[in-house]
């Protein structure tokens, strides 16, 4: 094949990528609906059964007074900010502290095991100790979500670095890249696709973390959700539990589809690994 035919190629396959792109929304969206529509029947049968849990047009009810009452945008805005900003601590931190265990042999030997640990405790042991130490007060929470997602940030991005070909390394130290060089031109590209998938664990362990220490106490509320949760427990409101929950569910559904599945796209597409000729 001339050097014209894989030029031809590569510019077919790259048009064929980004016409996909491009694709209408509902080809997309389309299959996300209708499972959640399914979702909603199968909630709603249930619920019929159920005399205790509330259907989906109770919930949407409650829902749309939280929305006409404020609430709802005002947990949707702190969600946002206080995820972002523990979360952007754990990520810079973990992927960090997670490339220096990568490239250190006696710190991978060392400290990898106790991360895996950590990793492996429940979040909650974590919230009556930073309650105890910060007090009740969103700093507490903050420091329970950011600690909490960056054992999985840091073994990710390790278990990536440790990954990436040797090959690429020395072809890297045979053109006289140094240490700094290399990591940051080699076997940071290299690794990119496993360190974002760490990301996404931390992500959603800190998510997990911030949902269980707005359960744990009201006290710890840096989102507003454990003031719903307070309330909703002692009135014995599941309507309005079942609402929160539903907040909680599409706050982490826009999350994944508007960002970690469009980035995670990026990053196939430009390794050569979305077929063109098949749906994804």
């Amino acid at each position: 094949m001339s050097a014209s035919d894989v030029s031809a190629t590569v510019d077919t396959t790259a048009q064929a990528v980004q016409a996909r792109s491009r694709a209408p929304w509902w080809k997309t969206a389309g299959p996300i609906v209708i499972t959640g529509i399914v979702l909603l029947v199968l909630w709603a049968v249930f619920a019929i059964f159920a005399d205790a849990l509330p259907g989906p047009a109770d919930t949407a009810a409650e829902l749309g007074r939280m929305t006409a009452d404020g609430e709802l945008w005002s947990i949707f805005g702190r969600i946002t900010l206080f995820m972002g900003t523990c979360f952007a601590i754990a990520a810079v931190g973990g992927v960090a502290l997670g490339l220096l265990l990568g490239s250190n042999s006696f710190l991978d030997r060392g400290l990898s095991p106790y991360l895996a640990a950590l990793q492996g405790m429940p979040t909650s042991m974590w919230i009556p100790v930073a309650a105890v130490l910060l007090g009740t007060s969103p700093w507490s929470l903050a420091a329970v979500v950011s600690i909490g997602a960056m054992p999985a940030i840091m073994l990710g991005t390790r278990s990536a670095v440790k990954n990436v070909p040797p090959l690429l390394v020395r072809a890297g130290r045979t053109f006289g890249a140094d240490r700094g060089t290399l990591l940051r031109h080699v076997v940071l590209p290299a690794a990119l696709p496993g360190i974002f998938t760490g990301l996404e664990l931390g992500w959603s362990i800190a998510f997990r973390c911030l949902v269980a220490g707005e359960i744990f106490s009201g006290a710890l509320s840096g989102t507003g959700i454990g003031d719903v949760i307070d309330r909703s427990r002692a009135t014995g409101d599941l309507t309005e539990m079942m609402a929160t929950i539903m907040i909680v569910l599409t706050f982490t559904l826009l999350v994944d589809r508007l960002v970690f599945a469009k980035v995670q796209h990026k990053l196939r597409v430009s390794r050569g690994l979305v077929d063109t000729g098949l749906p994804h």
